[in-house]
Parts: structure tokens; sequence; C-alpha cells
């Protein structure tokens, strides 16, 4: 069995965006409406300006291989557009990859949009796919959904988190209605209110511990009706985190 990969709970659905870069004033007013501009941090700017501040349509570009293409509002990122962020962990040597496409409001991820991450290791292979989907709110995802796709066993994690329910599956990236029917995923996991539910496929050491679990298999046996729509738009997300 293949190691598997912890990911920290904060990288699950929490998301911080460090360097983006903010906006100074800039070094001369606007007197066109497309105009180069410096930008605090040693950033650049081309677009649309207005009042001497990035105003809509243009590129920010920082240093370290961070860009963004889309709208702007009085100097901050607002609207729809694109980041991307490359970036190498030192004491790892891994490198990643982030980019949103989305909407956003005063410089911050709002909105609906798509972020996705990859990890590469020393030789350039992929070795971690992540998407996230959804609405965002202040650089946060919920509600939406998210599909990691590692050199892990089980390969695949999948997370929906609504309103009012939430729900983690972990195993393979196909058949998971069927696999949530006959209770054979490798582990899943259903809040809804007060209740909170979940298993794993391996058995408890104790006959308590196994009447439970094969309790909670039997109750979230009878949601089937209710997470088959999530389950499918698993399999869906899945098929865009390959690793390649």
């Amino acid at each position: 069995m293949k190691k598997r990969i912890l990911l920290p709970a904060a990288l699950v659905f929490g998301l911080t965006l460090t360097g983006m870069g903010s906006f100074a004033a800039p070094s001369a007013h606007a007197a066109q409406a497309k105009q180069a501009l410096a930008l605090a941090g040693g950033g650049t700017y081309y677009g649309q300006v207005e009042n001497g501040l990035p105003d809509g349509r243009g590129t920010a570009k920082w240093p370290g291989s961070k860009t963004y293409s889309g709208e702007f509002a009085d100097g901050k990122r607002s609207g729809t557009g694109k980041y991307i962020n490359e970036y190498k962990e030192a004491d790892t040597g891994y490198r990643y990859k982030i980019v949103y496409t989305g909407s956003w409001a005063n410089d911050r991820m709002s909105g609906q949009g798509v972020w996705t991450e990859k990890r590469f290791d020393e030789n350039g292979r992929v070795i971690s796919n992540k998407i996230r989907t959804g609405v965002f709110a202040n650089n946060i995802l919920s509600p939406g959904y998210e599909v990691i796709h590692a050199e892990a066993d089980p390969e695949y994690s999948f997370t929906y988190r609504g309103d009012v329910m939430s729900l983690n599956v972990m195993g393979s990236r196909e058949n998971l209605t069927s696999s949530w029917k006959k209770g054979s995923l490798f582990s899943a996991s259903y809040k809804k209110g007060s209740v909170t539910r979940s298993y794993s496929i391996f058995p408890e050491d104790s006959a308590a511990k196994e009447r439970e679990r094969l309790a909670s298999v039997k109750y979230l046996q009878k949601m089937t009706a209710q997470v088959a729509p999530h389950l499918q738009k698993f399999e869906q997300l899945a098929k865009q985190v390959p690793l390649k």
C-alpha cells in the first residue's frame, strides 16, 4: 500500500494567497485610456487607467511569476480576471502552480470561480493536482467542491461544503454512487445539521465500535439519493485533475 499523504486541515478549504501585491500611487497621472504604471513591491501594470489608478481592463505583474489579467476598479482587482502564481518551496524543492479564474471584489476572490493547484517534484512530475470550484468569499471557498488527486492511497479526496450539508469521500474516482450504496468507499463522512455520520472501510478492533461503524454504513446508504448529485459532480471534477 502506498504511503498516504495527510493534508493539513487548513489546506482543505482555507486559502491564503501570499505575495499577491498591492497597488501604490503611480508615479504619474494617466493622460490616456491605457498606460504603464509602477506598483508596490516592484510590480508593473499596463492597461486602462482612471485618476492615475488601474481601472477597467489590464494586466498586473509582480516579481516571482505572479500575474493578474482582468478587470480593475479604483486600483484593485474587481470584476472578472485570471490570477497565476508559480513558486518553489526552498525546503522541499516542490514547485507549485496556482491558477484562479473567476470573480473578484476589492482585491479578493469573491463570487463564482475555479481555483487549481498543481504540485511538481524536482523532476517536474505532477504529484498532486487540486481543484476548487464554487462561490468564493474573501478568498475562501464556501459553498463549493474540492477534489484532490495525489500520489497517495487512496488517490482521490472529494469534499463538498454547502450552507446546510457537508460531505467528504476518499477512494477511487469511478463508480462513487455504486460504492456509496454498497458501503465500500475507503472512507465517507456526512454532516447535516446536528447529524454526523462517518465510516472507513477498515473493521474496528472492538465489537462495540464495529457495530457503530456498520450502523453508520447503513445510515449513509439511506442517504444515497440525497448525495448522488454531489458524487456525480465529484466524478466530473476528477477528470480535470490528472497526474501528468
